[in-house]
């Protein structure tokens, strides 16, 4: 018994130890490419990651939406699946450089484009 409560209150202290933090990106977007060429487009979007449970949201014009996180030893990926079943990806290299990737559909149309920038 002894040992149990022991390690209830080790445990309860590291949880208490524990800091949430929450990671910022704000991302702004220059270049784009779609099937029609290369073109000028500004615009930016904002990630919020919570570094505790691994949840993070994209914040745009929109509104907000979560997203799926891929991390990496050489940056992280950001990845929003929409109601029509496309998907649109951000990745942020460590460097800073930046590409997000809209897979979008529009009925039987697919309208892919990519967008090019740095985040902060």
């Amino acid at each position: 018994m002894r040992t149990v409560a022991l390690v209830t209150l080790s445990a309860l202290a590291l949880a208490t130890t524990a800091h949430a933090e929450t990671l910022r990106w704000k991302c702004d977007y220059t270049n784009m490419a779609n099937p029609t060429g290369l073109g000028v487009e500004k615009f930016s979007l904002k990630f919020a990651l919570d570094t505790i449970t691994n949840k993070a949201v994209i914040i745009g014009k929109t509104g907000m939406a979560d997203v799926a996180v891929v991390t990496g030893t050489d940056g992280i990926t950001f990845q929003e699946t929409l109601e029509s079943g496309a998907v649109q990806t951000t990745t942020i290299a460590n460097n800073t450089s930046s590409v997000h990737s809209r897979h979008s559909m529009f009925g039987k149309k697919l309208i892919p484009s990519q967008y090019y920038g740095t985040c902060k």
